[in-house]
């Protein structure tokens, strides 16, 4: 992949949106067949957020919207591209992006929805934002992800339910001047069927040229060493290459917002990647694996730390979906504003 050689884009706000309802290790293993800790020694996820029945995945994406567009100082108006992430929306029609767009009153017809991109959505995202920027006249992108988690995942199933929880994220982006901004990204795929979820029609259709099982429940499946082997294999890889397009040294990175998928692997990671432990927040100890908005949430735990001012390099990377896998470079043209979110644990409890 190339430096990015474009007219300079760079993020100034990142917002979160968490439900209320907190569910613990112990709470969910009242009907999983584990210990709260197994999962916490497996995993290092101490609890996760997840929706109430009445709440919906749209409520989530509209808030973090709301948060991150005041924070950044813009109005609805002034959003010129909405991109719009989530692999477990309320509905597949109508557009959660144009739902999104009616209620917060974004007139932009420029509306983009990355269904299938899973846990890689927010880095595609913003470099789908990046490259729709260019067109001359526009100059601001919202990218909201949402996820709830918690509606695909088998009550039952042990080895899907424990990692994931709901959340969304989003992120204002704006054309800038001079060099900096976006400096770099990497991108790249491989096929794997070691993470499948089949749509309604699917559920035990027999389809004998396919070369994955008939499934037999509408929830996520993930093989859990093929997830930890391309994360691991993928990732740091990633970083790296980014970073070297880029002419940045890991030394230089103010921090580093990777995917979530479980605590330890987001600490292993960081670790491969030889970064410092501080500069890798960790948020899957309270979130869980929040897919789509997972990389934003460890964004914004950097902004709330004072990590991410003018001049700082950040990078983020994700994997997921099958998968996508990738990293972005930027170095900010502007301090990096994260919005409050009440309830939001720091480390330590704090």
């Amino acid at each position: 992949m190339p430096a990015w050689d474009l007219v300079p884009v760079s993020p100034c706000s990142v917002a979160l949106a968490l439900p209320e309802k907190v569910v613990t290790n112990a709470e969910l293993c009242e009907t999983l067949d584990t210990t709260p800790e197994w999962i916490e020694e497996k995993t290092g996820i101490l609890e996760r957020r997840f929706l109430e029945s009445h709440e919906t995945v749209l409520d989530l994406a509209v808030e973090s919207a709301e948060k991150a567009m005041a924070a950044a100082g813009i109005r609805a108006r002034d959003v010129d591209v909405l991109v719009v992430a989530c692999t477990s929306p309320d509905w597949i029609m109508p557009s959660l992006g144009v739902s999104l767009a009616e209620r917060v009153g974004i007139e932009t017809p420029r509306i983009l929805d990355l269904t299938q991109h899973a846990c890689a959505s927010s880095v595609y995202g913003m470099y789908t934002a990046a490259c729709l920027l260019q067109e001359p006249g526009l100059e601001t992108a919202l990218v909201v992800c949402a996820e709830r988690g918690s509606g695909i995942t088998d009550p039952q199933e042990r080895l899907t339910r424990i990692f994931f929880g709901d959340a969304a994220g989003a992120v204002v982006l704006r054309k800038t001047d001079g060099a900096d901004g976006l400096l770099s990204y990497d991108l790249g795929h491989v096929y794997s069927d070691g993470v499948r979820m089949p749509t309604a029609w699917r559920v035990d259709q027999e389809v004998p040229t396919s070369t994955t099982p008939t499934p037999r429940s509408p929830y996520i499946f993930m093989d859990g060493n093929v997830v930890l082997r391309e994360a691991m294999t993928r990732v740091p890889k990633s970083l790296s290459e980014a970073l070297s397009l880029a002419g940045v040294t890991v030394d230089e990175v103010s921090g580093f917002a990777v995917h979530q998928a479980n605590a330890k692997l987001v600490r292993r990671i960081g670790r491969m990647a030889g970064a410092a432990p501080d500069r890798v927040p960790v948020t899957a100890d309270t979130l869980g694996n929040t897919a789509a908005a997972s990389p934003l949430t460890a964004l914004w735990r950097l902004a709330d730390e004072a990590r991410t001012r003018r001049g700082d390099v950040i990078v983020i990377g994700a994997i997921g979906a099958g998968f996508l896998f990738g990293s972005l470079v930027f170095r900010l043209t502007t301090d990096l504003i994260a919005a409050d979110v009440p309830g939001m644990t720091r480390p330590g409890g704090k």
